[in-house]
């Protein structure tokens, strides 16, 4: 238990970290942090086992009061009290990371809920709840969408590693346990569907910015973005943000140039980052309060050649005022205006309904991902639990696990793995970039959040019904009558 504690408190350490930058939380500061908290933790434990009983009843469910009372505490220890003072620059992303952090405990704590729910439920009757999941997701994204609300960035990976996360597993825990076998059959006609509806919203989307791009001007810069056979969207999208004036594109007062998390540049992204904020074309007023915090029009930014230290200066762009003309000349210069606002119209849609795709295909990605691997992590897990002695400790004991258990998860497991296969190649033909390559670049510029978050649900929701545990639902606790 305290190697699970120190591994789940270090992760959660690291992703504050990287939710508040300025509270300068070194590695070294972390795990003196996690090694405060596992032992706390025990200690605590050991003395409610004692007063109490053992295990402690739904010692993973209250557990959360002692772990947040030393972590805290921890926090305090190493960082000093300055973090939490009203006035600290830091508190407004400490504020963020708790609404965030108190999102995928909430969720995490539904979790058991819902499957001792299933459990519960006749045989005959389940097929119901099966049809109440999709309800649930759909209520589950939008809670954690208002949870990040100002973390844009992250929303995607969020949503897919919190929600669809969940519910991956708990279909694939459902599907093990015995049951008729159209329980499992219409646990992935659900999801087969859930894939052709996302897949039916993307299609839409991408017909509506191919109709936009085929309708841009015949200018050599766009020539040069697309073909007739396969456009190359982040090309396009990348032409347009860097030099908005080639597409006309005036005011793109919904794009952020700024991440909501910090990221490592070189000197020579965050001068160009910089002199596109400094054009006027991005609004300013999208960024964070963090960012505003930060980035002043006249502040000077101060960035390294990996991204920190290389001064530049931002400053306001100047009014253009219009020179009086004959009559004739401003119906022409007004015909003229007419004619160029439409086309920044038409190239602001472009790229606002570009980022769309890119975001909803990252989404699409994230979820195809977690629903790829959780099957085959939970067949892995039962497969080596069934060979190891405390699987009497788990609920129904040795037996329970076989070819036919693996096999369903697994068939669920390759219906994901085709319909990833089949996004790719639609996005490669339509759009000509690869949705691996976003993929992978997700998981690695997002590797604290993304894995971290992975590995905290497996080691806290898949053995969440270990006897030692006190995972008795039931609300009966027998064992502590023979203490």
């Amino acid at each position: 238990m305290f190697v699970t504690s120190v591994v789940l408190g270090f992760g959660g350490y690291s992703q504050m970290a990287a939710f508040v930058p300025d509270l300068n939380f070194t590695i070294c500061k972390q795990f003196i942090a996690t090694t405060g908290l596992g032992v706390g933790l025990i200690g605590a434990s050991v003395v409610a086992a004692e007063f109490i009983g053992f295990p402690v009843p739904l010692m993973m469910q209250f557990g959360a009061i002692p772990t947040g009372i030393f972590a805290v505490l921890m926090l305090w220890l190493v960082t000093g009290s300055g973090v939490f003072a009203s006035g600290s620059p830091t508190m407004v992303q400490m504020k963020r990371f708790r609404r965030y952090f108190l999102a995928l405990i909430t969720l995490t704590g539904f979790y058991p809920v819902f499957k001792v729910f299933y459990d519960i439920v006749r045989v005959a009757y389940r097929g119901g709840v099966i049809l109440v999941l999709p309800i649930w997701r759909f209520a589950a994204k939008h809670f954690i969408v208002h949870a990040t609300r100002d973390l844009e960035d992250i929303i995607p990976e969020s949503v897919a590693f919190l929600v669809d996360f969940f519910s991956s597993l708990f279909v694939s825990v459902c599907m093990s346990s015995s049951g008729p076998f159209y329980l499992s059959f219409l646990f992935i006609s659900t999801d087969l569907v859930q894939i052709l509806l996302e897949l039916r919203e993307l299609g839409a989307n991408a017909n509506v910015l191919l109709q936009i791009i085929r309708q841009q001007p015949g200018g050599s810069t766009h020539q040069q973005s697309y073909t007739p056979e396969t456009t190359k969207l982040l090309t396009t999208i990348l032409e347009a943000i860097k030099k908005p004036s080639a597409f006309q594109a005036r005011s793109l007062e919904s794009v952020r140039l700024w991440a909501c998390l910090p990221h490592s540049l070189t000197s020579k992204e965050a001068e160009q980052l910089i002199n596109l904020e400094a054009s006027g074309v991005y609004c300013l007023q999208n960024q964070s309060s963090n960012d505003r915090i930060k980035r002043t029009p006249l502040q000077t930014i101060h960035r390294d050649r990996k991204g920190f230290k290389q001064s530049a200066s931002i400053v306001p762009t100047p009014n253009l005022e219009h020179e009086t003309s004959p009559p004739d000349a401003q119906k022409k210069h007004s015909a003229h205006t007419n004619g160029s606002r439409l086309r920044a119209a038409k190239s602001n849609e472009l790229v606002l309904q570009g980022l769309q795709l890119l975001f909803h295909c990252e989404y699409l990605e994230l979820v195809e991902y977690v629903e790829c691997i959780i099957p085959i992590v939970y067949v892995v897990y039962k497969s080596a639990l069934e060979m190891l002695p405390n699987i009497v400790y788990y609920p129904g004991g040795a037996g329970n696990w076989g070819i036919a258990q693996a096999v369903n998860i697994l068939v669920l497991a390759m219906l994901e793995v085709v319909s990833l296969v089949f996004l790719h190649h639609f996005l490669q033909c339509k759009f000509g970039f690869s949705a691996m390559h976003q993929l992978a670049f997700v998981l690695e510029t997002h590797a604290y959040l993304v894995q971290v978050k992975l590995l905290i649900g497996i080691l806290v929701l898949i053995p969440f019904e270990l006897q030692h545990l006190g995972a008795d639902f039931s609300l009966r606790f027998e064992w502590l009558d023979s203490k």
